[in-house]
């Protein structure tokens, strides 16, 4: 660590922490012509030099800033400007993921407030050292902090007007008393991880990345820097490292304005900067009082996206059955108030044979229920009723499932074709005389292709429709239900014929109106008449469709046709099976 001695304004390294003398430290923004560590130690090593520190801009600063630390009994003083060789990125690095320790150990820390010269009247609530990413750790630090105004005369500490400075901030005024330095029993993880992101939800920083780096300290994390990796990359990093660190799931309860959620419908888990936390009013994500599901549970964090267990419940009145509320483990209360809400995120499932994979749709809303009713935002309660206006109905029970929510929403592609063995599954609680194994394929529409093994004594066969043979229009194309295949069969023994038709469909449109992720296979008995005529009206109406799934047979049986996946040659395949069960 480089201090700068407050009457030489030399710079003296100190390499052991254990060592290090009582110092101030600066807090500032940046303006033209600061001094820097290569000017300061080029005037040392040549004074004659015409662009010497004491020529820039930044030396009044400098100076004065040494004259108010040697006021306040310092030696030495801590500036970021000349105390950081930015030349060295290790060095960089290093300073920026020991920041936050500096400031918190700091005998005192000067604030130098530019664009202030009194507290009377609003300059000081609207100074821009209150927008700015850095100085955020930089006030709730150190142990001690004094504001100086533009000519460097002393406006107050952070205690005596931690009022004035809670309403320009937002943070509390318990934090603002005594700082996480002083031991008086406040302490950062007090905060949830949303509320905290919410200090830093308004201030900005010169290079995108620092709006990640800048909050290193606040959530206590370590990790290497990589300028020019984009803000939104560097502040999920962020969010990632602190998964690792916490069970705080307020993480995910982010919510965005509505104009910036418009035009893209899916989202993952993590925001794309502290922005998004900035959009609650006056309720806020706290940590939950009461324990509400056992500890130690996992995320796992993955290049993709996140693995973790979170309680869901289905989005009543969503015909599609593809949208459902998530919920987490936090409270949402207001400021002095003990009614909680607990919050729940939407969230809409990617595959049609899956209940794990999902992505998030809506971020602009954090639902807030109550008794497992949702009461806010009023959009919910209106999307879950039946149009009439009356109160919507309780949410189900929310089940704890294990789910995969990727970072980024990219578009499923389609099994690789559909196969059908007419072997039948062994039937249930059933006796049937004669037994009955194996369907027979009468006949097939020229979409289903023929495979089997003809010297075996009991032939594997399987018929496959190949969506590389077929033409599959994309999802976004699919608009009403298609036949693909038909197959004619025959029940043997029983004199019974019936045609089994097989297809494609568009999931039915969802309350939030986003496209759907994936196709819906379908299948269905229709009359051999019909077929020949090529009408399947009744099929390809999912209303008329119902019930015809099954096909009555004598003796109280019934063949029923159902979907499912399933691999082969190392791909995967809707599979469509057949079995027999009771029409009693």
């Amino acid at each position: 660590m480089r201090l700068l001695n407050t009457s030489t304004f030399e710079l003296a390294f100190f390499a052991d922490d254990d060592n290090v003398p009582e110092y101030a430290i600066l807090s500032h923004t940046w303006a033209e012509e600061e001094v820097t560590f290569g000017s300061l130690c080029e005037d040392a090593a040549a004074a004659a030099l015409p662009r010497a520190p004491r020529h820039l801009r930044g030396w009044d600063k400098l100076e004065r800033s040494c004259a108010a630390a040697r006021d306040l009994h310092m030696a030495y003083i801590w500036v970021d400007t000349c105390c950081i060789d930015k030349s060295s990125s290790a060095e960089l690095s290093e300073a920026i993921n020991s920041m936050f320790w500096w400031y918190q150990a700091a005998t005192v820390c000067i604030a130098h407030l530019a664009d202030v010269r009194a507290l009377a009247g609003d300059e000081f609530e609207a100074s821009r050292w209150f927008t700015r990413g850095w100085t955020l750790q930089e006030l709730i630090a150190p142990s001690r902090l004094l504001f100086y105004g533009a000519d460097w005369t002393v406006l107050g500490s952070r205690d005596s007007i931690k009022g004035r400075i809670a309403k320009a901030t937002g943070l509390p005024e318990a934090l603002l008393a005594h700082g996480v330095a002083s031991g008086a029993g406040v302490h950062l993880d007090d905060f949830s991880v949303a509320q905290r992101m919410s200090w830093a939800a308004s201030r900005v920083t010169t290079r995108p990345e620092d709006v990640a780096y800048c909050l290193l300290g606040i959530f206590d994390i370590n990790m290497p820097l990589l300028y020019g990796e984009g803000r939104a990359k560097a502040f999920k990093r962020l969010q990632e490292e602190i998964i690792k660190s916490t069970e705080d799931e307020s993480l995910y309860a982010w919510r965005c304005k509505t104009d910036s959620a418009q035009g893209r419908h899916f989202w993952g888990l993590l925001a794309e900067s502290p922005a998004a936390f900035g959009n609650y009013g006056t309720l806020l994500p706290v940590q939950s009082k009461y324990l509400s599901r056992r500890s130690g549970r996992t995320v796992t964090v993955t290049n993709r996206g996140l693995r973790l267990d979170l309680p869901v419940a289905p989005f009543s009145n969503d015909a599609s059955g593809s949208i459902f509320f998530a919920f987490l483990d936090c409270d949402v209360r207001r400021e002095g108030s003990t009614a909680t809400l607990v919050p729940s995120i939407l969230l809409q499932r990617m595959s049609w044979d899956s209940d794990s994979d999902f992505v998030r749709i809506r971020p602009d809303i954090l639902a807030l229920s109550m008794m497992n009713h949702v009461v806010l935002p009023d959009e919910i309660p209106l999307k879950m009723g039946d149009g009439s206006g009356a109160t919507s109905a309780p949410l189900a029970e929310p089940i704890l499932r294990h789910i995969f929510v990727p970072h980024k929403c990219t578009k499923t592609p389609p099994p690789s074709g559909i196969l059908f063995d007419p072997r039948l599954g062994e039937p249930v609680g059933l006796e049937i005389i004669p037994p009955l194994n194996r369907i027979k394929v009468i006949s097939r529409s020229p979409t289903w292709q023929y495979f089997a093994t003809p010297t075996s004594l009991n032939p594997d066969e399987l018929y496959e429709i190949n969506f590389n043979l077929v033409s599959v229009p994309d999802l976004d194309h699919l608009k009403e239900p298609m036949v693909f295949g038909v197959l004619e069969l025959s029940i043997p023994r029983y004199e019974e014929q019936c045609c089994l038709v097989t297809g494609l469909e568009p999931a039915d449109p969802n309350a939030f109106g986003t496209p759907a992720l994936y196709f819906v296979p379908w299948c269905a008995f229709e009359s051999r008449a019909n077929v020949v005529d090529s009408t399947f009206e009744h099929v390809m109406d999912k209303t008329s469709r119902r019930g015809r799934q099954y096909f009555e047979f004598g003796k109280g049986l019934q063949l029923v046709a159902s979907l499912g996946l399933d691999t082969k040659y190392s791909r995967l395949f809707y599979r469509l099976t057949l079995s027999i069960t009771s029409a009693w």
